[in-house]
């Protein structure tokens, strides 16, 4: 499984929801550098992974990915040529791409142009592909009951624009655009059915109830019980009698009755739980606790399991986001809420969110690149990321970078060896413009995993 690179998206704020209307379809063409047209991965071997899942389409069905993503399917979400609902169960492929690494090692072009000819480069906001099959028959999209598909982001801009890649002729057509919104931890986690409060350890706080003149009544069913008030307030009374009322969701009601009962001195109730300052005693009460809701538990963890390991990969992705690129609003951002972008299916295949952006400027030179030793090399395949920016621009022979940008450029050999340059070799390259040789470095080893190619490409960020 791939470990993430983060990019930064755009400036992270936290607001309200964003909710945006449908525009109507245009429709953008790859680059010329691209017309003969087809998604392919550079390194053999090395790709993006698809997960795989069996679905039964008469039924709702939401998918947990491994990205994080949270896919929906409406039950009658898919059908066959003939346009019919299909009933029988589908084998959905499902992956996600969260920044140009991904992109490069899946070979997804990104560059477009409009009208007048002008070359553009796609910024993603986040990307999938999500793909339907069955043994003997095509499946395709029902347009009325529609696959969505949510994504985290860093990312609240609204200045993104949903496509599909039709992948015959490599043009992308626009769809309209994503809904952006907040999610908080604890709103996630309303939705658990309420649990009966578990036993405690005892606070300090914590009392013991006795009835010293009847050493057998009803209290001694308590003997081994302190409770601990609800409110978290100390509380004690000698009273004429004192009544315990099991409320049957964990916590108990104690009535202290006073000895002599006036308008100005009448019983007092307070809500508690059941607390042990014996190990062994609070054991035997979590057993008992455990036994008696077991079956309450058990569904409340198989609806908190998958929310906490979203959360989960959320907050991995953030540390990462940190650590990778430091920005004011990203170490201002918390672990109890998130910006998600949710985007809708109509076509199997590439589904993208993005926006056109020029590339780089500065500097615009004539590449030519050789080894540590001097040596001339050929490149294919040759990229360039700016970081703080989710794009990947291709190159062959100029090269366009911001020299006050951090620059990565990277390409494959004529034997498909992996040479790069690294932030720190683009503080050497002093010329903006004319010839300039770039000494790449080429890694000699064998390239086995996406996690190699990381760890060559961003040690700092593997560590």
């Amino acid at each position: 499984m791939k470990k993430s690179v983060l990019f930064i998206l755009g400036v992270l704020v936290f607001g309200t929801v964003i909710s945006c209307k449908k525009e109507k379809s245009t429709t953008v063409e790859s680059s010329s550098e691209t017309n003969n047209f087809k998604v392919s991965p550079p390194l053999k071997g090395i790709d993006i992974p698809f997960e795989t899942y069996s679905i039964n389409p008469v039924k709702d069905t939401v998918l947990y990915h491994s990205s994080g993503a949270v896919i929906k399917i409406p039950k009658n979400a898919f059908l066959n040529l003939k346009g019919e609902v299909i009933t029988t169960v589908v084998d959905l492929q499902f992956r996600s791409f969260s920044n140009p690494l991904d992109t490069y090692l899946a070979g997804i072009p990104m560059t477009y142009q409009n009208e007048t000819g002008e070359e553009f480069v796609f910024e993603s906001a986040g990307m999938f592909e999500i793909n339907a099959s069955l043994p003997e028959e095509n499946v395709t999209v029902n347009p009325e009951n529609k696959i969505n598909v949510t994504l985290n982001s860093f990312s609240n801009d609204s200045n993104f624009n949903t496509y599909d890649l039709k992948q015959d002729t490599g043009v992308w057509i626009e769809t309209g655009k994503d809904l952006i919104r907040n999610e908080s931890k604890e709103k996630d986690l309303s939705v658990l059915p309420e649990l009966p409060i578990a036993p405690k350890r005892a606070g300090k706080f914590a009392f013991k109830i006795s009835d010293e003149l009847n050493k057998k009544s009803k209290l001694s069913d308590y003997k081994n019980v302190l409770f601990e008030p609800v409110n978290g307030k100390k509380i004690g009374f000698d009273s004429k009698n004192i009544k315990v009322k099991d409320l049957n969701n964990g916590t108990y009601e104690v009535e202290f009755i006073p000895w002599v009962n006036t308008s100005d001195n009448i019983s007092t109730k307070v809500i508690c739980n059941l607390a042990f300052d014996n190990e062994k005693d609070y054991q035997s009460a979590m057993k008992k606790y455990q036994k008696k809701y077991a079956e309450k538990i058990k569904r409340a963890e198989l609806i908190r399991a998958p929310i906490e390991r979203a959360w989960k990969i959320y907050e991995r992705q953030l540390i990462e986001y940190r650590a990778f690129y430091t920005k004011v609003e990203i170490n201002n951002a918390n672990l109890s809420t998130k910006i998600v972008r949710t985007l809708e299916v109509n076509n199997f295949g590439f589904v993208n969110c993005d926006r056109p952006i020029d590339y780089p400027q500065g500097a615009d030179v004539v590449f030519n690149a050789v080894d540590e030793k001097g040596t001339a090399l050929k490149l294919h395949d040759l990229v360039l990321i700016e970081i703080g920016q989710n794009a990947l621009f291709r190159y062959k022979t100029n090269i366009q970078f911001n020299p006050k940008g951090k620059n990565i450029l990277w390409g494959l050999t004529e034997d498909d060896k992996l040479a790069y340059f690294t932030v720190e070799d683009f503080k050497s390259i002093i010329k903006t413009s004319g010839n300039v040789t770039f000494k790449m470095r080429v890694y000699q080893g064998e390239i086995k995993s996406y996690e190699d190619v990381l760890s060559i490409l961003f040690p700092d960020n593997t560590k």
